[in-house]
């Protein structure tokens, strides 16, 4: 029992001291004042795929390489190890300063796509804050303006996902007033997101949900309000049907129609002649 003990702290012994030994031999080349043997090595590290070494280094030839050939390298391959090493945040500082100003690189056309994958990754799920997302799609539109025929990102569409949660984003925010009771905003609300996405995979939800809060709107009304807004109804109605003739939502949109027609008509109002006006 005693030698398997001192066998197992003599591995941790060892291990602590290679582990020390390399992170000194590390430190030896972060500080190495020959800026040419820090970008060799830098190199080396990103070569063997050890990002979190080699991009400290590159960011450390910032003054040394400044306006020197190996200058756009260095700045790329800094920015694309934060990339690599999924650290967000810091890629998208360095992806978009080299972007503004490194155009003429032969690194140019990968740095803009990788910003536009970044900002890609560091959006949300739809119920929260979609700038980064707004801001991916620029990126991708300002991607493909620049580099039309560009081989990158042909094997997958971010610009469809990226559209899509923006749509899903709309989608719940309006249905949200109606869910919390808000039937005017929810009418306005509803409306602005078809308006803003007529092809939403939602759309006849939405515009079921238009005609219902319109109803609602008109029963939780003023009388002398109710009239008017049951006429509303009516005419969201005829819309819905036109639209979708055949919707699973049909027999309830029926209901809603011959109740607002019934409310107008015990009224003596003609429903055509409001609705021509």
């Amino acid at each position: 029992m005693r030698f398997f003990k001192d066998r197992f702290f003599s591995t941790i012994l060892i291990l602590t001291v290679f582990a020390v030994h390399g992170c000194s031999g590390y430190n030896k080349i972060l500080k190495n004042p020959n800026a040419e043997k820090r970008y060799a090595a830098a190199l080396k590290y990103y070569a063997s795929k050890k990002y979190a070494r080699s991009t400290p280094l590159f960011e450390s030839l910032d003054l040394p390489f400044n306006g020197l050939p190996q200058e756009d390298t260095a700045k790329f391959y800094a920015a694309k190890g934060y990339f690599l090493m999924n650290d967000n945040a810091s890629a998208e500082i360095g992806l978009e300063q080299f972007t503004r100003m490194y155009g003429r690189s032969p690194f140019s056309e990968e740095a803009y796509y990788l910003r536009a994958v970044n900002l890609y990754q560091m959006t949300v799920r739809p119920e929260l804050d979609q700038s980064n997302t707004m801001d991916a799609i620029t990126a991708f539109r300002l991607f493909r303006s620049k580099y039309p025929d560009s081989d990158f990102g042909k094997d997958k569409d971010y610009l469809d996902d990226l559209i899509d949660k923006l749509e899903k984003k709309s989608y719940l925010s309006a249905k949200l007033y109606y869910q919390i009771e808000d039937y005017k905003s929810a009418v306005i609300a509803l409306r602005n997101s078809l308006k803003d996405y007529p092809d939403s995979r939602y759309a006849e939800e939405l515009s079921f949900l238009v005609l219902k809060s319109s109803y609602i709107y008109a029963q939780k009304s003023i009388r002398r309000k109710q009239a008017e807004r049951y006429i509303s109804a009516i005419d969201e109605y005829y819309n819905f049907v036109s639209e979708y003739p055949n919707s699973k939502y049909k027999t309830e949109a029926e209901t809603i129609y011959h109740n607002s027609l019934e409310y107008v008509q015990k009224r003596g109002i003609n429903v055509d002649d409001e609705l021509s006006k």
